[in-house]
């Protein structure tokens, strides 16, 4: 055994996060039910280049500026997200004005046919030629080469078990379907949409696919904005939300790629669990880094906050604080040279107050991870934490395959 071990360290292999029995029986048996339904989100896309919602919003918002102002010039797609990266990082205004602003442009100077031309090749700019046609070699064998992640699901849903009973997307692009190939499955996104025995691929926000030739969503029907999203989260008898609580109600979900920052969603699984309903759902989440930050971060903090002191003494705040006080007030009736608190830093050379700002940083990182695992499990979902992305095809097959 331990030379297996050895064997597939020296192969690169990453061994997947320890899952337990009970997990692992409870999903493998609902598997071979065919009781399982997948959530998809942008983390199973990301791999292919296609552009996560607020890159896409940001992307789409500089390439129509660019159009107008430039007299037609269009920026390559690498240069339009790279421009999204920084922007995210810079604007302090939210992404929802910006994708009104977007929409309301084409609604009033554009046509829904020049909003859906703008989305299509904004999401699929890297597989596009000059033309704005897919490259010819682009075919659900190279998607799969290129995306670990993808390829696991796919395989999961072209299982001869058919553990997989139906798969929701909040994704626009149709990469599964592609993925798939041969393998029996429709994309639904309508409500007057019908499915036998194919497997139903649900896109509840939209659908986009990469072939232009392929129907779509239209483009009123693409949950682009916030009062979009509104409307159809208002709306009980929506098609996807009635899906979506069937779903959640009468099968076991396995969410991968998933931030489950969705308030839609999240609203809905607060509705089934509020219900005697006893559904059950497992998330594939990146755990939270618990290392401290670099010394050069930890030093940014110290001098900021010495700068604000002075800003505190120049405005007539007096404080107990001094150079060689440390950053803690002290507790009255509690002596104390220095305060008690655990860090990874601790026997580490260095400044005390890097050790002091990383003990507070550690403490809020563990407690932010109970506080998140307790908001899961309101949910009712058990999260399945990861370090690496790479680690997720394995989870997968361990979680739901049988040896």
């Amino acid at each position: 055994m331990k030379e297996r071990a050895r064997h597939r360290a020296r192969k690169g292999y990453i061994m997947p996060p320890l899952l337990d029995q009970e997990t692992r029986s409870f999903c493998r048996d609902n598997f071979k039910k065919g009781n399982i339904t997948l959530y998809l989100g942008a983390g199973v896309s990301i791999d292919n280049n296609i552009p996560s919602w607020e890159k896409l919003v940001l992307a789409m918002y500089f390439s129509t500026i660019s159009e107008q102002k430039l007299h037609g010039w269009r920026p390559f797609s690498n240069y339009l997200y790279a421009i999204a990266e920084w922007y995210l990082e810079d604007s302090s205004e939210p992404l929802e004005i910006t994708a009104r602003k977007l929409r309301k442009f084409y609604e009033t100077r554009e046509t829904e046919e020049a909003f859906l031309s703008s989305l299509y090749s904004t999401l699929y700019g890297s597989m596009l030629d000059e033309y704005g046609e897919p490259y010819s070699f682009i075919d659900g064998d190279f998607v799969r080469s290129q995306n670990s992640t993808l390829r696991a699901v796919a395989k999961l849903c072209e299982s001869n078990e058919r553990g997989i009973n139906s798969v929701i997307t909040y994704n626009y692009d149709n990469l599964l379907e592609l993925s798939l190939g041969n393998s029996p499955n429709k994309a639904i996104y309508a409500p007057d949409q019908r499915f036998d025995d194919e497997l139903p691929i649900f896109h509840v926000h939209g659908y986009v696919p990469l072939d232009r030739n392929t129907n779509r969503s239209r483009g009123e029907d693409i949950v682009f904005t916030e009062d979009q999203y509104h409307r159809v989260s208002s709306n009980a008898y929506d098609w996807s939300n009635l899906i979506q609580l069937q779903k959640m109600s009468n099968s076991v979900g396995v969410m991968v790629g998933l931030s489950l920052s969705d308030r839609n969603m999240r609203r809905l699984l607060d509705a089934v669990g509020s219900s005697p309903i006893n559904s059950r759902n497992f998330a594939l989440l990146k755990k939270p880094d618990k290392m401290p930050p670099e010394d050069e971060v930890l030093d940014d903090i110290h001098e900021n906050a010495k700068q604000l002191l002075e800003k505190f003494r120049d405005s007539g705040i007096k404080s107990a604080q001094t150079e060689n006080s440390g950053i803690f007030f002290p507790n009255p009736g509690i002596k104390s040279d220095l305060p008690g608190i655990n860090s990874s830093r601790s026997g580490q050379k260095g400044p005390r107050y890097r050790h002091e700002i990383s003990g507070i940083i550690e403490e809020v990182k563990r407690f932010d991870l109970e506080q998140k695992e307790y908001v899961l499990d309101q949910l009712r979902i058990k999260p399945i934490w990861f370090k690496e992305y790479s680690e997720i095809p394995k989870i997968l097959k361990d979680l739901l395959l049988a040896d």
